[in-house]
């Protein structure tokens, strides 16, 4: 059998969770087949071949396995294969099958030796954590997690290769130590070299993640463009200042604040609130608010629909001339300025499902003219600009969480943001932080400020 003789130290060192990451044409599938097929025939195991989706047995690592075994002469008569398990003369079983469908049957697998799971980057955490328990119950039993990373966020990608855990080994591959590839593989990827855009290239064959998802609102790389990009451009922020609100009060959601000043967010605070605190967590936010001079835009939604009677309770205790200014920020309601076009021939009404929509886009826009002004030298309107202080905290976790949410639809073909059910189905938690950040960069116009000198602003 033609195993990979990179790859030999890999096999032969134990670790609890063994990660085979890289590109295509890289032999990490192919020999992961291979070497679990010599084990099967040497000793008795019951290896799970698993991958997120598997609707059926064609989806599966089945036939790659099946090739492997009968093109070998040694292992051939060792095994029989049937449609839909693998068995050899020890007793060894390969089973095969879907987590999203199969996640309850999974949970009640027994005596697993080897877990093999294709494709992993699709894996969620949530799912991770509901059949580790299971795979990794048996003593000395381990699991092979083998893929391509496709975004920097993925959960495998981020678990297991950037953090780095004691009993984990990981190794990444690519094509160039893959001695087995023919000289037409070669050419392909030669070709696909000079078609292909660079980032694209690495991806494919170098097995570096992606920065940008095409179907996210906001693009990672117009993100990391604005950090301390008042600085970049030379502008010195100007105008109101206002502070971004995500209201929680218990479960796994957070509270957050975020500052802005015109352009230029400054401040981040994250914070975990229980039960029947929104009075606490809305008197922090109001003396954040006084200390600077500052609006604050609200989520009114749920839990925070009293926050604006807390606000208005503080006030009454405040000398008037300092009251604290607040004004909802309402997710699900009509957008503002309905009859102006977003595009050509296409009003805000027509493109815009909901407030919410519209946020996010415009600060998508604005992130994308500051990434062109930043790094492609363009011309900008400075009141477009976003800046975001590069110290500030969760600095890596705000920008994770702002390119998360994809663009999503309704019947009417109106776009709207991703739902937080939808997220919660790819693993993805309520973004918290991203929230308070198009609400502190987002000027509401729909509503009335409530609090003493409203007008001012």
């Amino acid at each position: 059998m033609k195993l990979n003789p990179n790859l030999k130290t890999f096999w032969k060192t134990k670790a609890q969770i063994k990660v085979l990451q890289g590109g295509r044409m890289s032999s990490k599938t192919e020999d992961t087949a291979g070497v679990l097929a010599y084990l099967a025939s040497q000793y008795t195991i019951r290896v799970a071949c698993l991958r997120r989706f598997q609707n059926k047995i064609s989806e599966s690592v089945y036939k790659t396995l099946k090739r492997k075994i009968l093109e070998d002469e040694y292992l051939k008569p060792l095994f029989t294969i049937n449609e839909t398990s693998i068995k050899s003369v020890t007793g060894s079983e390969f089973v095969f099958m879907g987590i999203q469908r199969n996640l309850e049957e999974i949970k009640g697998l027994d005596d697993i030796s080897i877990t093999w799971i294709e494709e992993s980057e699709k894996l969620t955490e949530e799912q991770w954590n509901l059949i580790r328990p299971t795979i990794l119950r048996k003593e000395d039993s381990f699991c092979l997690l083998v893929f391509n990373p496709n975004l920097e966020t993925d959960f495998v990608y981020k678990e297991f290769v950037i953090k780095k855990h004691d009993n984990v080994l990981v190794r990444k591959i690519n094509y160039d130590e893959n001695p087995f590839l023919s000289n037409s593989a070669l050419s392909l990827i030669e070709s696909d070299r000079k078609k292909l855009d660079e980032d694209e290239f690495n991806h494919i064959y170098k097995g570096y993640p992606k920065k940008d998802d095409n179907e996210a609102i906001i693009k990672r790389t117009w993100i990391e463009a604005c950090i301390d990009a008042h600085i970049k451009l030379g502008i010195e922020p100007t105008g109101i200042k206002r502070i971004g609100f995500d209201i929680a009060d218990d479960g796994v959601d957070t509270c957050v604040n975020i500052a802005t000043h015109g352009i230029y967010t400054y401040y981040l605070h994250e914070w975990k609130a229980k039960e029947d605190e929104l009075m606490k967590s809305s008197k922090k936010t109001y003396d954040l608010a006084f200390k600077e001079d500052a609006l604050i835009q609200y989520d009114c939604i749920g839990v925070g629909a009293s926050a604006g009677s807390h606000f208005k309770s503080f006030n009454q205790n405040t000398a008037t001339y300092n009251a604290v200014r607040y004004l909802k920020f309402d997710a699900g309601a009509s957008v503002q300025e309905p009859e102006k076009f977003y595009q050509v021939q296409v009003k805000n009404k027509d493109y815009f499902l909901n407030l919410k929509a519209q946020s996010w886009w415009s600060v998508a826009d604005r992130m994308r003219e500051t990434y062109n002004a930043v790094v492609n030298g363009e011309k900008y309107n400075p009141e477009n600009i976003i800046s975001i202080n590069g110290n500030l905290d969760k600095l890596d976790d705000l920008i994770e969480q702002l390119a998360i949410p994809k663009k999503d639809y309704n019947n009417n073909l109106k776009n709207k943001v991703e739902s937080k059910d939808d997220l919660k189905k790819r693993g993805v938690p309520s973004p918290n932080l991203a929230d308070a950040f198009i609400m502190a960069n987002f000027n509401v116009k729909n509503g009335n400020i409530t609090g003493l000198n409203a007008n001012m602003f």
